[in-house]
């Protein structure tokens, strides 16, 4: 009941509570004039009704108040949205519509450990939201090898909620921006339902955390949910970037740190040391971090010379854990210098007397090196291939990588090592 309304009706009960008894007073003093009038002990009738009329008033005023005072309470203890914050601890914070916290919860030992004995009931959401990062930078939850958190909202109102999750991101986003290392923020809104809080309580996580779990399984068969619940929100960013994954509903701020892991050049030397091969010698050659053996791993995949090749290294030791080689039965060693319409078994155009050997890849490739100034241990997504034109009949090595802020396109002739193109553009 609004405050204008409660005014009305107490004016309206003391207006009929108190008798308009004027009249008859003035009359009665008019017939006894000049005489002596001796009143009663007895108390008149028409006080009782002013303190029983007053009575009335006033139970009515206690009880407007009561009901008044009864709505402000129960707005004040309605959950209007719940938020989750993961890292590896999953905490759960419940405000009320002005974003006062209700109650805080530890999800597992971890997030105990960052609550500690801080009581956060009737504190603003931001004050809150202040102390528990701030806790989480000074165990070292969040570091420059653990730098991902995720935050999710639960709000009745979705449009209220994507305006929560907005104003959550920026001012983590913020508290993340330290001296040593730079966070990433992933956030959702999301509704819950049985589903979901029946996977949060089974495994002990935020229905948050369960959300995003569910997403990753959803867009990548090869994961179940139950192996990636141990996983921390910094290793499930990090494969759902290099699987290059599409998680509906999710905000990326900031880059996952790779810090804890050897790097996918090094995971590749292990791999080349291990096959005696050289790097030069691999085709269709895929890199890519993944969970599997209940570790982080780097998965290696190429062809060379007629195989194909399946590596898993651990991503933390650099050791193989497992390894493949087969026959590529598809293979079909093929030679552009052989594509002909001459049957003497030459290139159109050409003759025996023409110079016929290829420089060979790594010739090509420290000739690309060379030309961009760029040294081999700088070298990033290097790719390349042996092509020929259509239109001319030329071949040459397509080389493509990047290294500093650059990335660069080369097509080196694979006779006489000459650059035929170059491009240099910035890496975007």
């Amino acid at each position: 009941m609004k405050e204008k309304e409660i005014n009305q009706t107490i004016r309206r009960a003391f207006a009929h509570a108190t008798p308009d008894v004027l009249d008859s007073i003035l009359s009665d003093c008019h017939q006894q004039e000049g005489g002596v009038i001796l009143l009663p002990q007895k108390q008149p009738a028409n006080r009782r009704w002013v303190k029983r009329f007053s009575f009335i008033a006033a139970s009515l005023i206690l009880f407007v108040l009561g009901i008044t005072l009864g709505q402000q309470l129960q707005t004040g203890q309605a959950v209007a949205a719940t938020i989750s914050l993961d890292v590896n601890p999953s905490i759960e914070i419940k405000v009320n519509p002005k974003e006062k916290v209700l109650s805080v919860t530890a999800r597992n030992e971890e997030a105990r450990n960052v609550i500690g004995d801080m009581d956060f009931t009737g504190n603003s959401l931001d004050v809150t939201i202040n102390a528990l990062i701030g806790s989480m930078l000074r165990k070292s939850y969040l570091n420059e090898t653990t730098n991902s958190i995720l935050v999710s909202v639960d709000d009745n109102d979705p449009i209220e909620g994507a305006k929560l999750q907005e104003k959550l991101t920026k001012e983590i986003d913020g508290l993340l921006q330290t001296e040593t290392f730079s966070g990433a923020v992933l956030s959702q809104t999301f509704s819950l339902d049985k589903e979901l809080q029946a996977l949060a309580d089974t495994y002990g996580i935020t229905a948050g955390k369960a959300q995003l779990i569910q997403q990753i399984t959803s867009a990548n068969s090869l994961y179940r949910f139950e192996d990636l619940v141990p996983l921390s929100i910094n290793e499930l960013n990090l494969l759902t970037k290099s699987s290059q994954l599409s998680l509906d509903n999710i905000n990326s701020v900031g880059t996952a740190s790779d810090k804890a892991y050897i790097g996918e050049n090094n995971a590749l030397l292990a791999v080349l040391a291990h096959a005696g091969l050289s790097q030069y010698d691999l085709l269709d050659l895929s890199i890519e971090l993944e969970y599997e053996h209940s570790v982080m791993v780097y998965d290696i995949e190429f062809d060379c010379q007629g195989y194909e090749y399946d590596y898993d290294v651990d991503a933390v030791t650099g050791a193989i854990i497992s390894f493949s080689q087969e026959a590529d039965d598809n293979w079909d060693y093929h030679d552009p210098r052989q594509d002909t319409d001459d049957k003497q078994g030459y290139p159109a155009g050409s003759s025996a007397s023409d110079n016929t050997s290829y420089i060979g890849t790594e010739q090509a490739l420290a000739t690309a090196f060379s030309h961009a100034g760029v040294t081999e241990d700088t070298i990033r997504e290097l790719e390349w291939e042996l092509d020929q034109d259509d239109d001319d009949g030329d071949t040459y090595y397509e080389i493509e990588f990047k290294s500093g802020g650059y990335e660069y396109e080369y097509e080196i002739d694979a006779y006489d090592g000459s650059i035929l193109k170059y491009e240099k553009d910035w890496d975007d």
